[in-house]
């Protein structure tokens, strides 16, 4: 039984060299496999958007669901960074998330977000709480594209 469950984690992984197109943003890949959807809601369960969480990144749709942005991991001089890129015209950089905190580009605190095995959180920089999301996989990077979305910067 544990053996199936190992299996039935790693095979996304497995998989995705071999089911991949282009995907719009962060120059990323997108697995012809759906995402594993999460409903983005504010602290009263309202819906608010949505995240698609996929293998190596997570898109972000209002609840409109047009695409807002997405986050990814790049890896920069060493080291593991998330990045979030807004899908306009432009794809501009609009920020980054380290350590459970989230940062505009001039390097100013937005917000925090947290996540549990399920849950992920997020919170204003006074720590008031905007919303959560129910991010399955690939929580911390789910987290923090949750986090850009209900703090404004997607």
């Amino acid at each position: 039984m544990r053996r199936l469950a190992l299996l039935l984690a790693l095979l996304p992984a497995l998989l995705l060299p071999l089911l991949s197109a282009p995907a719009p943003l962060l120059g990323q890949t997108r697995p012809l496999i759906p995402p594993i959807k999460a409903e983005i809601v504010d602290p009263a369960n309202k819906p608010l958007g949505t995240a698609l969480i996929y293998p190596n990144f997570v898109e972000v749709l209002g609840l409109d669901g047009v695409q807002r942005g997405a986050i990814g991991v790049v890896m920069a001089q060493g080291r593991a960074t998330l990045y979030l890129v807004r899908a306009d015209s432009e794809r501009r950089f609009i920020g980054w998330a380290e350590d459970h905190k989230l940062y505009n580009t001039e390097d100013q605190l937005v917000g925090y977000y947290i996540w549990t095995p399920i849950w992920s959180y997020v919170y204003d920089p006074k720590m008031k709480k905007l919303g959560q999301a129910q991010c399955l996989a690939y929580q911390g990077v789910c987290a923090a594209g949750v986090a850009g979305y209900l703090l404004g910067l997607l």
